[in-house]
């Protein structure tokens, strides 16, 4: 189960590349010669951050003339207030994983506690319902001491998964 502090929470927008990698190209059902835009973000609460995302987006869903980073602090209220697109509703496929050791493009953003634990990374694929088209790919990484732990046992049995 999740924890969420959303009262003091922080999105910080680091960084927002066009991008070709065939990788995500293939994640977001785009040809070859076509482009999507990395968002590379974080979130923090009480100055502390638990996720790291990064966030691939078609080029078409991308106002290449963002007035700054932080237009895009919010994902799916850009999504809502340029295209009429509530992601919310969208139809999505999600895997959970359990990663360790912390990846190496994560440790520059969690603190050193962080390195030796355990983090649980998200993969995420969003489309819209009626045509099929992918919206958005996105990998997270959040720290494992922002769940709550229900019992020592379920623990262990998902940590062996």
């Amino acid at each position: 189960m999740e924890i969420f502090e959303t009262k003091d929470d922080k999105v910080t927008v680091l960084s927002i590349e066009r991008g070709n990698d065939l990788k995500y190209l293939e994640k977001l059902g785009l040809r070859g010669d076509q482009f999507y835009y990395k968002i590379e973000r974080v979130r923090e609460t009480n100055g502390v951050i638990y996720i790291y995302h990064n966030s691939y987006i078609p080029e078409q869903y991308i106002n290449a003339n963002y007035p700054n980073l932080e237009y895009y602090s919010s994902i799916y209220t850009r999504f809502k207030l340029d295209y009429h697109i509530h992601m919310n509703d969208e139809h999505f496929e999600e895997i959970n994983e359990i990663v360790f050791p912390t990846p190496k493009t994560c440790r520059f953003y969690f603190r050193e506690s962080t390195l030796n634990s355990r983090l649980f990374s998200k993969l995420r694929q969003l489309s819209l319902k009626q045509l099929v088209k992918f919206l958005e790919y996105i990998e997270t990484y959040k720290r494992s001491d922002f769940y709550k732990k229900l019992n020592s046992f379920l623990v262990t049995v998902v940590i062996n998964l």
